[in-house]
C-alpha cells in the first residue's frame, strides 16, 4: 500500500477519533439541560433529502421559533450588551453568541393567549355585523391560527442571548424547560422601528437517532411537515458542549 493512501487512511481514523471523544466529552458528568420534546419541537431537516441523510441514518432537527415577532427584547441596549454597536447591522455584523430557547413557558402562552384575544375580537365583530363575509373570513382565520398554536404550533421559543453561558443559565435556570445553545445573530433594523429584528442561527440543532428508536419515525418522510405526521415524545439530553442527544422515545 502506498504512502498517500495510508496518509489518508490516517486522517480518516484521526478523525473519527477526535469525533468520538467529542461526544464522550459532551455526555460525560451531568446533562446541562433535559427537555421533554413532543412533534410540535421536532422535525426532519429540510436539507436532508439533498444530503442522502435517508440513506446514512436519521436525524432530527430542533424545530424553534421567536418569542415575539417584533423582537421586543432586541433593543438597543441589548445589542449593546451582546457587543453590537447600534450601526452594527446586516450580514457584515455576525456574531456568534449563546442562545436561550425555553419549552412551554411564558412566552408560549403569551403566544396562545394572544391568539384567543385575537378570535375573540373577531366574534365581537361577527356579532355586530353577522353578515359581513369579510369579517367572517377574518374569525374563521383567528379560529385556525388559535387552534394551530394549541395543538401544532412549537412551544420552544427563543427567549433571550447572551456572551455569557454561565450568566445566562443563572438568569434563566429551569434546567427542565431551558436550554442554552450556541448560535449567531444578526440584527436588522426597519424603518423608525423602535426594536431590532435578527436573523438567528443555532450551531448544534440536529439530533442523530439511533436505530433502536428509528421505527418511531418511519412515517414521519411520507408527513414530514404537516399535522398528519404521528405524535411522538422525545427526551433529549444536552451535554457540556451544549450539543443534544436523544436518550428516550415514546409514543
Amino acid at each position: 500500500m502506498n504512502r498517500p493512501l495510508w496518509l489518508g487512511l490516517g486522517l480518516i481514523l484521526a478523525s473519527n477519533a477526535i469525533a468520538l471523544a467529542g461526544v464522550w466529552y459532551n455526555r460525560s458528568g451531568e446533562p446541562q439541560a433535559q427537555l421533554q420534546l413532543s412533534e410540535r419541537e421536532i422535525q426532519l431537516p429540510y436539507d436532508s433529502w439533498l444530503r442522502g441523510e435517508e440513506n446514512s441514518g436519521l436525524r432530527l432537527q430542533l424545530a424553534w421559533r421567536e418569542a415575539d415577532a417584533t423582537w421586543s427584547w432586541l433593543d438597543e441596549a441589548k445589542l449593546r450588551e451582546l457587543g453590537f454597536a447600534p450601526s452594527d447591522l446586516g450580514r457584515s455584523a455576525e456574531r456568534p453568541l449563546w442562545l436561550v430557547l425555553e419549552l412551554d413557558g411564558p412566552s408560549y402562552r403569551k403566544q396562545v393567549e394572544r391568539a384567543r384575544v385575537a378570535l375573540a375580537s373577531a366574534q365581537a365583530a361577527v356579532a355586530v355585523q353577522p353578515k359581513d363575509e369579510t369579517l367572517r373570513q377574518q374569525r374563521d382565520q383567528r379560529r385556525l391560527e388559535l387552534r394551530h398554536e394549541q395543538r401544532q404550533a412549537t412551544r420552544l421559543l427563543l427567549v433571550d442571548a447572551g456572551l455569557d453561558a454561565e450568566a445566562l443559565r443563572q438568569a434563566w435556570p429551569d434546567r427542565q424547560r431551558q436550554v442554552i445553545l450556541a448560535g449567531r445573530l444578526t440584527p436588522y433594523r426597519y424603518g423608525d422601528m423602535p426594536h431590532y429584528s435578527a436573523s438567528v442561527a443555532l450551531e448544534s440543532d440536529r439530533i442523530s437517532v439511533p436505530k433502536r428508536y428509528r421505527e418511531a419515525f418511519a412515517e414521519w418522510r411520507l408527513h414530514a411537515y404537516d399535522e398528519k405526521r404521528p405524535k411522538v415524545q422525545v427526551e433529549v439530553a444536552f451535554g457540556r458542549r451544549h450539543e443534544p442527544w436523544l436518550i428516550g422515545v415514546g409514543q
